[in-house]
This record gives C-alpha cells, structure tokens and sequence, in this order.
C-alpha cells in the first residue's frame, strides 16, 4: 500500500522533528478567527475543505477504489448520520460524509481491504492507496495542498 499526507501545511515550514512551525487555523470551528492578521472567511475554509475532499476522492478513483466502509464511528456531538459502523460507503457517499469528520461534526475512519482515507488532528490528513497516483498527487498540489510520503498514525499500530 502507498500512504500519503495531504494538508495544507507545507513541509518547508517542518522543524527537523517534523513540527509544523506556524501558526495556522485547524478546524472548522476557527472561521471568524484572526491568523496572520486577516480573520479566517467561511469562503476560505470551504476552499481548502473541497481541495480535501476533492484530492482524497481523486486518490481513490485514480487506484479504482470504489468503496470504503466506515470504521470506528464516535458521534459525541449527535450528528444526524445515514450511516452507521460497518457501513460501505461509494465514492459519491463520501464525497457528502467527508467535510462532516473535517469539520469534527463527528470521526470515524473510512477503510477498506487495500485503501482508507484517515482524518486526524489539526486538519491533517492520510490517504492509503494500493498504487502510487500521480495524478492524484497532482491534483492535489493545484488545489494548494502539499502531498507526503507518510504512513497514518491511525493505522492498524497507530493511534485509534
């Protein structure tokens, strides 16, 4: 399997341990906040929110992954959910659950035999594919995301 972090957090911003260096919005809830000197728009978090959506769909259509199952359901917060743990999504029904787990409505891992698509902490997110995808990869750094060779926390010897 080929793992890949894709944030919005450029590497060139890393100290040598690995830590983000700046100091950026990471959730949701940080629309109206000030980063920077300019308050976070509804406007930009949604344009990194699809970028997110849009790379991790493009990463499973480009390795023909056509489904993914839903895998340690947590929904503190009461989020009206069609889904439940266990439930294989499509493609186009992750397209609708995704901005839910990034904007921590709810959390779960999204899995499947060869694929998973994990979003964890501060807006980082880890995409595992059977094959290296090239376009995908791309299409990703158009969107203003940066594309890491880097195997998720939330994998199976990760965290949960």
């Amino acid at each position: 399997m080929v793992e890949y972090r894709v944030t919005k957090y450029s590497p060139t911003l890393r100290d040598a341990q690995g830590a983000y260096t700046c100091s950026e919005w990471t959730s949701f809830s940080d629309v109206g906040c000030t980063f920077n000197g300019s308050p976070l728009s509804e406007a930009e978090y949604l344009q990194v929110e699809n970028a997110y959506s849009a790379s991790a769909l493009e990463f499973l259509r480009e390795s023909a992954v056509s489904a993914l199952a839903v895998r340690m359901l947590e929904n503190h917060r009461g989020a009206l959910l069609t889904v439940g743990e266990g439930s294989n999504l499509s493609l186009e029904q992750l397209k609708i659950m995704l901005p839910g787990v990034l904007r921590e409505e709810f959390w779960c891992k999204f899995e499947g035999p060869n694929s998973f698509i994990h979003i964890g902490y501060d807006y980082y997110m880890y995409v595992g594919v059977p094959v290296r995808c090239s376009r995908a990869e791309q299409l990703a750094s158009s969107l203003g995301l940066f594309v890491e060779p880097l195997r998720s926390p939330y994998g199976d010897s990760g965290a949960a």
